[in-house]
């Protein structure tokens, strides 16, 4: 987006922004500060060794106090969930992790193994949805808690979530940090919500393993040297070659930089999510480049395949490479230094000084991270060019180890089966419960009965105090409007009695009394004359008269038709026993019959049925996987 001649950056949101506030006691802030970023660094760099970085790594740079400022001296438009307010000194990192979600956990799980190592350590973290915590957490949260009070509220410390309970203003950071100072146990959340992270963040550093993928390709000799030098590049290849565009595309048919002349097979790791989206991107080479491919049924096809398309990755990187960014000359870096001069960050030191340096090399890397226009692939593709021209490429030694390297990992996790998807969601939401036809039915009566509005279902509303002084009327209940301009007022007079009443009128059905024998199944309805005579009748019948007529004339006429036979019916129980051919409809299975139908017509798919079953939180499984077990 380009603005008055100047390139603006708008922030992506698929990133995490870790806010990291240590307990500093020395007079020399900085210098305390800078000690817990070397003591971060040095568990940082143990905890994630041998982890693959999607797209941005863990880091964190000190802050002083006035590092809001830096966030101020850019568009409002290019800003993230940072806060705004004056924070005191404290460590800042922000890594966008692209595709894989799994990296937000990660760290999530390097925070929590942060707060444990360093005593008085209070971390804050959000991402593009805001207390992402809290999202995933949803179901075990206290009732009081929703997005409106519970914003800045959320902290790590000593290994375990804090939640500060709020009122609806936004709670200053200061604050929240103070009280989990002061009174950490107040605030730690339930032991649900611990086992709900633990389930996304827990059984790191060891459990890096499960999300990684080894697999032998065959690549130019350069790419093998520079992923046995960083196997971090292979993530940003990766990338680069799944978002490819048309420009891309022409790079891909030169191949500069990794000629496919000169190939060997090496071993690569790949993290499952990057595996994935290579295998599934599909690509055919220009022939013309070099790429002699062979048949797709061949052995050695998804090694040569697999190759190529890492060898386009990389020949892509390398082709963005610009060189670093020089400041004296850079328009967007002056006018933002301008700006930063002008809010005061620089404090009135004088250029040059101790103070002035560490303030202005926080800017620049405030700059480089969040709004420099060369963007992180051409810093990454300057950076593989170097290395490419350091680094031995020693074509004899790659190919004597050819012969010593393991077989690829087993693949067939990419195809995910109805029945893995069904244990993924087991384990994810708990196992399906089994409902009998009753308790069906008490479910959807309750559902149907509750009331719903724009927030929700109606809560039951507090008794109301009654005025002292005013009696309470005996019979009938008052329902007083506010007071209004008219004389007449909106009073409502109920007599909840006469209502029970009426309605029990209506709702009341009578059982069929054995008087009703007949000789045949027609012979209740009669000829067309006799069917005429009841319709006059019943129009001649007074309007105050009991419905039961109605109804008792209805179930005659109905009781020995095929409609009857339509219906599941319950087992005879004695109290029947007088009445001869009567058994009383099953009202509970019928209705469990009936949605079953539904659903079946559906097929399993959405509809009216299975949004009915949903709200009352049953799950069924598909009609076909039923037919595939009878």
């Amino acid at each position: 987006m380009v603005s008055n001649g100047v390139l603006e950056f708008v922030r992506e949101d698929d990133y995490i922004e870790y806010f990291l506030f240590p307990r500093l006691v020395a007079e020399d802030i900085t210098e305390e500060l800078n000690e817990v970023l070397l003591h971060v660094k040095g568990i940082t760099e143990k905890f994630c060794e041998n982890y693959i970085w999607h797209r941005d790594s863990f880091a964190v740079r000190a802050r002083p106090g006035n590092a809001h400022l830096l966030s101020e001296g850019q568009d409002t438009k290019s800003m993230t969930c940072e806060n705004k307010e004056e924070l005191p000194a404290h460590l800042y990192g922000i890594t966008h992790y692209g595709d894989n979600i799994e990296d937000e956990w990660f760290i999530v799980a390097l925070l929590y193994e942060l707060t444990r190592q360093i005593p008085g350590l209070i971390v804050r973290c959000v991402d593009g949805d805001g207390e992402f915590l809290l999202i995933e957490v949803a179901n075990h949260l206290p009732t009081w808690a929703t997005p409106e009070n519970c914003h800045q509220c959320v902290f790590i410390t000593n290994g375990a979530l804090h939640l500060i309970e709020n009122s609806t203003d936004t709670l200053p950071v200061l604050d929240g940090i103070q009280l989990i100072r002061d009174t950490p146990a107040a605030y730690r959340v339930s032991n649900d919500i611990e086992n709900c992270i633990s389930l996304r963040a827990g059984g790191y550093p060891a459990r890096i393993k499960e999300h990684l993928h080894r697999a032998t390709a065959y690549v130019p000799v350069g790419v093998a040297a520079l992923l046995k030098h960083k196997p971090a590049l292979i993530a940003s290849a990766i990338r680069e070659f799944c978002s490819r565009d048309s420009v891309d595309m022409k790079v891909c048919r030169a191949m500069r930089f990794f000629p496919p002349e000169n190939r060997v097979n090496t071993r690569i790791t790949f993290t499952k999510c990057l595996y994935a989206m290579l295998a599934h991107s599909n690509y055919i080479p220009d022939r013309r480049t070099g790429w002699n491919l062979p048949h797709q049924g061949s052995k050695s096809f998804p090694e040569q395949c697999l190759g190529m398309k890492i060898a386009c990755g990389f020949e892509i990187l390398a082709s963005q490479a610009k060189p670093n960014t020089d400041w004296d000359t850079n328009r967007q870096w002056l006018k933002y230094v301008d700006s930063l001069r002008s809010k005061g960050y620089f404090q009135d030191l004088i250029e040059g000084s101790k103070g002035y340096t560490h303030l202005m090399d926080a800017a620049k890397d405030y700059y480089r991270i969040n709004l420099s226009e060369i963007r992180e692939n051409s810093l990454i593709g300057q950076q593989l060019i170097d290395d490419l021209k350091s680094i031995d490429c020693n074509i004899e030694e790659f190919r004597k180890l050819e012969a010593s390297l393991p077989p690829s990992d087993d693949d067939s996790w990419l195809a995910v089966s109805p029945e893995d998807l069904d244990k993924m969601l087991s384990e994810r939401y708990g196992e399906q419960s089994v409902n009998g036809d009753c308790e069906m039915t008490e479910k959807l009566t309750e559902f149907l009965a509750q009331k719903s509005f724009v927030d929700g279902v109606e809560a039951t509303a507090p008794p109301v105090r009654p005025q002292r002084g005013v009696k309470k009327p005996k019979g009938k209940v008052h329902f007083a409007a506010e007071e209004t301009d008219s004389p007449a007022g909106n009073n409502v007079d109920f007599d909840p009695d006469a209502f029970q009443t009426h309605v029990k009128n209506l709702l009341d059905l009578v059982i069929p009394e054995d008087k009703w024998d007949s000789n045949s199944d027609m012979s209740d309805y009669g000829d067309d004359t006799d069917i005429a005579k009841n319709i006059d009748e019943m129009h001649l019948i007074k309007t105050n008269t009991n419905l039961g007529m109605y109804m008792n004339q209805m179930d005659k006429e109905l009781s020995k038709t095929t409609i009857g036979e339509s219906f599941e019916k319950k087992p005879t129980e004695d109290a029947f026993d007088d009445i001869e051919d009567f058994t009383p409809v099953d009202i509970d299975l019928n209705t469990l019959k009936n949605m079953m139908e539904s659903y079946q017509a559906q097929l399993g798919g959405p509809g009216p049925a299975s949004n009915l079953f949903g709200a009352m939180g049953v799950r069924l499984r598909p009609p076909e996987e039923h037919k595939s077990e009878d």
